[in-house]
């Protein structure tokens, strides 16, 4: 189905879509749905936000030290009693930051796709945008092509796996507008549900969310986060 504009609007500080019935789950049914999941996050530092905000939604996962260096090496989250892995890994390049990281375990996202086996209890999540903006508009496109045939691949092999895109964010308009500017976002955004709008995948629509939050930083609100990941165990669940 095509998604509708906007995406949805906030009610007493809660995210309500326009195109899908939402339901909050208690602890005891979120606990009960991630049992057995592995999930995958894949994306930027804004979708790493997830895995930071998981442990206070499931109390029981326990972060897993791989060895890496900096704030993006890959992060893991397990359970090992109720068989919950949670992972992400940051996309390739272009990565646009200032901090150290290493390129020993760099992964394209389409690959990192194609090295999933999939099944009923595996779900990806993956985002783009925010390190593409200073590039050429081409380089964004052929990106988000090869990740939609390894979606298409992965759905080939495992159709019963879950994909949901989170679209990217705004974010604030102060630093290096020309480059990084919403601008810039926008298009990709709408670039972005484009190119998904034909296939089997959950959308969670970052862009619409943030605007009705009135939040301008790159890296949304707690209010935003647990938001997000309420609509993402609602795919899910």
């Amino acid at each position: 189905m095509k998604s509708p504009v906007p995406g949805g609007y906030t009610l007493e500080r809660r995210w309500i879509t326009t195109f899908c019935n939402q339901i909050q789950l208690n602890t005891m049914e979120i606990n009960g749905c991630l049992k057995g999941k592995l999930i995958y996050l894949l994306g930027d530092s804004t979708l790493r936000q997830w895995i930071y905000y998981l442990p206070k939604v499931v109390q029981t996962l326990k972060f897993f030290d791989l060895h890496g260096t900096g704030i993006f090496k890959q992060h893991l989250l397990l359970d090992a009693e109720k068989h919950i892995l949670i992972q992400w890994k940051k996309h390739s390049h272009p990565f646009v930051t200032f901090q150290l990281y290493s390129v020993i375990e760099e992964g394209y996202i389409p690959r990192e796709i194609d090295q999933i086996p999939g099944d009923k209890n595996t779900v990806i999540v993956f985002t783009l945008g925010q390190h593409f903006r200073p590039f050429p508009i081409d380089i964004f496109i052929r990106r988000v092509i090869s990740v939609q045939k390894a979606i298409e691949r992965l759905f080939l092999r495992s159709p019963a796996t879950k994909v949901i895109l989170r679209t990217e964010n705004t974010r604030d308009m102060h630093a290096d507008t020309e480059r990084f500017g919403d601008f810039h976002g926008y298009i990709q955004y709408l670039i972005m549900k484009d190119i998904f709008k034909d296939l089997n995948v959950g959308v969670i629509d970052a862009w619409d969310m943030t605007i009705a939050y009135n939040s301008n930083n790159i890296h949304p609100p707690d209010d935003v986060i647990e938001n997000q990941i309420t609509m993402f165990l609602n795919y899910i669940c």
